[in-house]
Parts: structure tokens; sequence; C-alpha cells
């Protein structure tokens, strides 16, 4: 066991003892060691003397000491807890900051500490000022929980680490929901969420993070880590309805499938009057479940009108231009719509019923006809929401193939085996499902492509 807690970098090995307790004989007394390495080139041997036996072999393991290793349980505990951040010694061989989650749906900084019963410990923990400038710690404590008289202030919530942990297999283990419960307030009469929180990468602003949104899941990638998350486990899922995403589930995939710029009047009409508070309550959510990060990660364009946020965000989901039945590629006009979006439009007839009055041996009765109209579907689309940039934001081939498209008035020169132009083909036929036919025709003897839909005046 002790060699598997050395392995996990629990125990680390001291130098070896000088001194054992005697085995040959009743009493125990204790011995100093003796090492002999006669004839010179031979293995070591240990003896102690015992008055009753004389001189009694000492076997190596016996002389071996161990120590627990703090630096690496502080790691072992940032990683069972998934923790955001690195691990750092703050108090030399006393505290080490862990790093931060989100844990009683509060957004936390850990910390791991030894010795808070010892006499010197108000002095420790008034020299951590980092602990003392955290605006919601949590100590994890190896040994016992110190009585509240050793914080100089207000006392911080403290957690022994033996009631929280375990060994298992793969490593130190911690039982999270036990430790959420210990920091729940019992005054609350509403259950407070319980997610997992991602482990944020020091030193990240809120544009270094992508979520991916799909019906049931998410993905949040930052900085070569990656997470994937039910909507239950991100915190999304309806209290009084188990196993069934709430409304802010609906909003987060909102902004997903306008690639994070929600127009306000795409919002559902039962929700524009209360939005303002859902995207309060979202931002929380958010904050919570990738803690770590400063300033707000929506924020209202007021000049435009429209939710956007500084997260880049997208949805797995295709979308879907609500195209009529029997339209061709020539039915529609694509205009430009600022520097990265587009505008399009689809001409339909729109059948509708009218009154009227039919004479009926000579009485007026009133009946409905039906009637058609020309009428007009658009949509906006920002590059984003049509996978047309680049981590950057950046247009991406296709997003560049588009934008020469548009200024050039539907006509590219450019080669049949061009990537970017098969790749605007492929965005341009599933957002445009529906309609046969590709939506670019090649010339081969010019070398260029020419749409097949009108491009209209962006001005």
């Amino acid at each position: 066991m002790v060699e598997y807690l050395a392995k996990c970098g629990l125990l680390r090995e001291v130098e070896p003892a000088t001194s054992v307790i005697c085995d040959a004989c009743a009493d125990r007394h204790v011995e100093e060691v003796v090492m002999i390495k006669k004839p010179p080139g031979s293995i070591p041997r240990f003896y102690i003397h015992c008055p009753e036996n004389g001189r009694v072999f000492v076997s190596k393991e016996r002389l071996r000491q161990w120590e627990i290793n703090f630096f690496g349980l502080a790691k072992g505990l940032a990683r069972a807890l998934d923790l955001a951040g690195s691990v750092e010694e703050i108090v030399l061989e006393r505290i080490w900051f862990l790093g931060r989650t989100t844990l009683a749906a509060q957004s936390r900084e850990l910390f791991l500490a030894c010795g808070l019963t010892w006499e010197d410990a108000c002095d420790v923990l008034g020299k951590s000022s980092r602990i003392n400038a955290a605006k919601s710690a949590l100590v994890l404590v190896a040994g016992e929980v110190p009585p509240a008289s050793v914080w100089n202030g207000e006392a911080l919530p403290i957690v022994a680490v033996k009631t929280v942990t375990r060994i298992k297999k793969m490593g130190l283990a911690v039982d999270r929901i036990h430790l959420e419960s210990l920091l729940a307030d019992r005054r609350k009469k509403i259950p407070c969420v319980t997610l997992k929180a991602f482990p944020t990468p020091v030193e990240i602003i809120w544009a270094d993070i992508r979520i991916v949104v799909a019906e049931t899941k998410m993905s949040i990638v930052a900085k070569g880590k990656r997470r994937q998350y039910t909507f239950a486990e991100a915190g999304f899922e309806e209290r009084r309805k188990r196993n069934m995403p709430n409304c802010l589930w609906g909003i987060l995939k909102s902004f997903a499938m306008y690639g994070g710029i929600l127009p306000f009047k795409a919002v559902e009409e039962k929700k524009r009057s209360n939005f303002k508070q859902y995207v309060s309550v979202l931002r929380e959510r958010i904050r919570a479940l990738i803690p770590g990060i400063d300033g707000d990660m929506i924020l209202y364009d007021k000049r435009e009108n429209c939710y956007k946020t500084l997260f880049r965000i997208s949805s797995e989901e295709s979308l879907q231009f609500p195209t009529p039945d029997g339209t061709a590629w020539a039915d529609i006009t694509v205009f430009p719509n600022g520097f990265t979006g587009i505008r399009i439009c689809v001409t339909t007839t729109e059948r509708f019923a009218v009154s009227g009055y039919a004479d009926r041996n000579d009485a007026s009765t009133h009946q409905w006809e039906g009637a058609e109209r020309e009428g007009m579907i658009e949509r906006n689309y920002d590059f984003r929401m049509l996978h047309l940039v680049d981590d950057q934001d950046r247009p991406n081939r296709a997003g560049q193939a588009l934008l020469t498209v548009l200024s050039n008035n539907g006509i590219v020169k450019r080669k049949a085996e061009d990537k970017g132009m098969q790749e605007l083909c492929g965005v341009l036929s599933k957002l445009m499902m529906g309609i046969a036919g590709s939506p670019f025709e090649f010339i081969p003897f010019a070398e260029k492509w020419v749409a097949r839909f009108e491009i209209g005046d962006g001005s």
C-alpha cells in the first residue's frame, strides 16, 4: 500500500532511519543501526545490538521512511476535482492554492492547508494574503478541522480531506456530492444546482472559449482543454421535471444557432418582456460552469438591438432556410449584410382566405374564398452561424469564397478543384435544403464559377 501511495504521489521517501525497535526480544527497546560493508565491494548490511540476543540483523526495508507529499496531495485533489488553474504553494509547506471550480452553485477558490491545529496556525493564515483576498474560498485541511478562532476575521468553510476522499485504482478520488452537501446552505428551500465546472486554464479571456451546442449536450473547448456535458451536467435541467432541459437551455441553443449574435426580434414573443432577466441568469450559469474569468460574457448592443456573446458559440445542428416547395436557385437573392453576414430572400406565393358574398336565389350568402398574393421570405445569417469562420473569427476558405462571390456579382474565376468553392457549395446546399442541383455552375473553358442565384445590392 505504501508503494502504491508513493506511486500516486501522496507519499515520498525520505532519509532512512538510523535507529529501530528490536524485534528479536519482547522488550521492544530502540537501538541505533550499524552499517557493515565488509569485505570492500560487498552489499551493505545493517545490524543492531540486543542485550539478550547480541547482534541482530535488520533488513533494509525496515529502514525506509516516508512522509506525506503535500504538494502531491494538492495536485491529486486538483486533478480529482478537475479544477481550473495551476497548483501553487503560497505558504511554504503549509498552504497550497488548488484551483477554481463551482461547488454548491457558487464559484470558489480551493486551498489545501496543513497544521491548522498547531500553535502558529493564526500566524500562518494571516500570512496567506491569497486566502484572505479570495471572494469565496474553501479550505481542505489535511488533519483535523480547527476551531473558528483560528481565523483573524470571518471564518471560511473548512472540510477535512479524509471525510471526502478515498483511494481508488486510478489514484485519489473526491466525493463531490458529499462535499457539496457539506457546503450547501441548509436554510435554502430550493436545492442548489449541482454541476461539474470546466477546468478553466489560467490567464484566459472569454474570447478564448468555444462552446458547441447540440440537442441535449454541449462541448466547451479552451486552449487544449475540452469537456463535454449533458444539459443536466451543465446545470440546465428543469427542477420540476427531471431529465428535461430548462428555458435557459433553449436560449443558449438560440445563441448557438445565431453564432453568438442573437437579434432581439428572434426571441420568442412570450420571453421578450423578461428576456433581460433570462440573460442575467444565463450569465451566472455560464460563470458557474466556466469559473475564473472576469467580466460579463453576454453584452447587449443597443445600436443593433441584439445580444452578443464574447465567447464563440455554434450549433451542431444544421441551419435550414424555410425554402418553399418548388423553389429553384434562380428564385433566390443573396444580399451582403455587413462585412461578415448575408441576407437571403425568396419570393413566394402566399395563399390566404378572403371574405365575400355569393348571390343564391336572390339572397346574399357569406362565404370564404381562396386568394393568392406575392410574399417574401427572408433570413439574416452571420458567417459564424454558417461555420464560415475559423477559431479567430476570420473568414475560412468557404467564407472567403463567399465574400468573393458577393463582391464580384456572382462570378468567381477559380479552378474546378478549388476547395473554398467546393466547401461553399456544400454550405449553401445544406442551408437551402430541397433545392435541386448545385448553387453554382462551373464553366470549364473559362475556369470560372457562376452563381445560379441573384446577388443583391448590399447598400
